[in-house]
């Protein structure tokens, strides 16, 4: 079918454009796969707002992939391999969360926080701050109504006048703009275990390294 052979040759350029950073062809396959991969995540987790941020996410990751990916396999697989991942892996999450909070629940109250856990969460507050206010404006607007006030995307969409792909493509601009704002307070955190943790560095348990994919990048592995 010739339509399907032009948007998979499509597609390849698109990924070949990502390797030399052009954010815009991130955006050309964002509205492209956007409300596909939508659907396909609501019909697994079946909520809107986390088929959205699931998808969100997988887009996220490309993006930090794209100096790995093979320029002759099929993003679309790809982005399907790494949104199917993602949606298992935060099943996995929940069902930590949840059986972490019963046995929270059956211990004493919260130990006090030390002063220095306590400066170090104000760096951060201080640091998150300041990189949000670096934003680009219509960026910084689209991350603060979503990220922080809790707006759906079409909402955010209607209050900004643009299209909830839109919104999409802007979250996804700024998530990684501030990964790498911070990440080296994320890192120090990751990294440094507390006394007596015997070098336990994370909540959850470890995990098998991650085999690359068809397209040479390390997609999230299932448990």
């Amino acid at each position: 079918m010739p339509d399907v052979e032009g948007r998979e040759q499509d597609d390849l350029d698109l990924v070949a454009r990502l390797a030399m950073d052009d954010g815009s062809a991130l955006g050309e396959l964002l509205q492209r796969y956007w409300k596909p991969m939508v659907a396909f995540a609501f019909d697994r987790v079946r909520s809107q707002d986390a088929a959205e941020d699931a998808v969100q996410e997988t887009f996220v990751r490309v993006w930090e992939k794209r100096h790995v990916l093979h320029a002759d396999a099929s993003p679309r697989a790809y982005l399907y391999k790494v949104l199917r991942n993602l949606i298992t892996d935060e099943f996995r999450r929940r069902r930590l969360r949840d059986r972490f909070a019963f046995f929270r629940s059956l211990q004493d109250p919260a130990e006090v926080p030390t002063p220095s856990a306590i400066l170090e969460g104000e760096e951060l507050a201080g640091a998150a701050h300041d990189a949000i206010s670096s934003l680009p404006e219509r960026r910084r607007d689209v991350f603060v109504l979503a990220h922080l006030h809790g707006m759906s995307y079409r909402e955010v969409g209607a209050a900004l006048g643009i299209t909830p792909r839109t919104v999409a493509n802007h979250m996804t601009l700024a998530l990684t703009q501030l990964r790498e704002l911070l990440s080296a307070y994320t890192s120090r955190a990751r990294g440094a275990p507390r006394a007596g943790s015997r070098g336990r560095a994370s909540d959850g348990p470890p995990r098998a390294e991650a085999e690359p994919d068809a397209m040479g990048a390390a997609a999230p592995n299932p448990p």
